[in-house]
């Protein structure tokens, strides 16, 4: 169904997930010149976008590519850790979500779910007085564990939020809070379809499948919501962007711009 990734900048490279064999399905280029300076794995290609997080003081790109969750060394591209994920057709859409200090949340559709993994590093009494430096380079000493698995969330293509431990998503056509450590519901919303969703000022921006526009407190007491507007028609399933106090949202054919610094409610589309 195309390709859907955003590239990563990371310093003065730009990651991609291409996919293809012989360990070229994610490629770093130069940011300026476009000069190719590695090439990693063999996969075919998801549709999620990548992030870049620090864990035990570890610099790490992590992809969700068509078939599992990897780990890469920005410097080199090397492995420095993988979880296996298979969705039917290849659909590992969302992106993951980073769970402080050292978590990661990934879940997809198609009836497959979610899972919770915890990235480890353990040090062997030889590293013990190693360089630190030594110790980071270590592949070998970081290891990935999987905290729970359920079919409790099923990220289509919206990807979930995360704030002060809990996930809000999209599990298909139904929007939840489950706690991030344990996959728990704690309470779900109908009525927005596969809808997309982002965090912005304790508040959740939330835009239903055929246009409805709401803001509802980011809490796992319940779903608060404060206003809401119908402001497009037709399918939306582009999540909403909000850059300087405006609010971009977008069908399969058209865009609106909304104004929303320092509004208690939001306006009416004519």
């Amino acid at each position: 169904w195309g390709y859907s990734m955003s590239p990563l900048v990371y310093g003065e490279k730009l990651l991609v997930e291409v996919g293809g064999k012989e360990e070229k399905s994610i490629i770093a280029f130069d940011k300026k010149s476009g000069e190719l300076l590695w090439t990693s794995q063999e996969d075919v290609a998801g549709y999620s976008s990548p992030i870049s997080v620090t864990i035990h003081d570890i610099h790490q790109l992590i992809f969700f590519t068509g078939r599992k969750l990897v780990a890469l060394s920005p410097e080199d591209g090397r492995l420095y850790w993988q979880y296996r994920w298979e969705t039917s057709y290849d659909v590992n859409a969302a992106t993951p979500v980073f769970i402080p200090p050292d978590k990661v949340f990934i879940s997809s559709g198609y009836d497959k779910g979610a899972a919770v993994v915890q990235i480890r590093v353990s040090i062997s009494a030889e590293d013990r007085t190693a360089p630190a430096v030594q110790i980071k380079e270590n592949r070998s000493s970081i290891s990935v564990k999987e905290i729970w698995k359920s079919r409790v969330m099923k990220n289509h293509f919206g990807s979930s939020v995360f704030h002060d431990d809990y996930l809000y998503g999209f599990d298909n056509g139904i929007l939840k809070c489950i706690e991030a450590n344990t996959g728990q519901t704690q309470w779900k919303k109908r009525g927005f379809g596969k809808g997309t969703l982002i965090f912005a000022d304790a508040h959740l921006i939330i835009l239903g499948e055929k246009g409805k526009l709401a803001l509802a407190l980011a809490t796992p007491e319940g779903y608060f919501e404060v206003a809401n507007a119908q402001v497009l028609k037709g399918r939306c399933w582009t999540i909403p962007t909000l850059a300087g106090g405006k609010l971009y949202l977008r069908n399969d054919r058209e865009m609106v711009c909304l104004d929303v610094r320092g509004m208690k409610s939001l306006p009416p589309i004519q």
